[in-house]
């Protein structure tokens, strides 16, 4: 079976499920988490055979040190790396003035 990871990784995609995959584990797989990403409310969406869908919460911070069990991923989950608003502010903020900067640099070599 396969995971689904979207939103604020480097390689969102479809994953194959291995023995033993967690959210820190396909987080990974996916290239890491972007600088936009809300490393402390991670969402891991699983259908229910009853078709009800269960939300859990993973802080990936928390789960690397040690502080948080990791949360072992079945198939048919959905892992939802959604952004912080604070940093996804300050990140539009910057690549609004590095393109303005690489605009303004190529300009000026013609």
């Amino acid at each position: 079976g396969d995971v689904i990871v979207g939103g604020w990784v480097d390689k969102p995609g479809t994953y194959k499920i291995t023995p033993g995959l967690t959210v820190l584990g396909v987080v990974s797989a996916a290239g890491d988490t972007l600088f936009p990403a809300d490393t402390k409310a991670v969402k891991v969406i699983r259908a229910e055979a009853t078709g009800e869908k269960n939300i859990m919460l993973a802080n990936l911070q928390q789960i690397a040190r040690g502080e948080s069990p990791d949360i072992p991923l079945q198939e048919g989950d959905v892992v939802e790396v959604n952004p912080s608003t604070v940093k996804l502010v300050s990140y539009g903020m910057f690549n609004f003035f590095r393109s303005v900067f690489t605009v303004g640099t190529q300009m000026s070599l013609y």
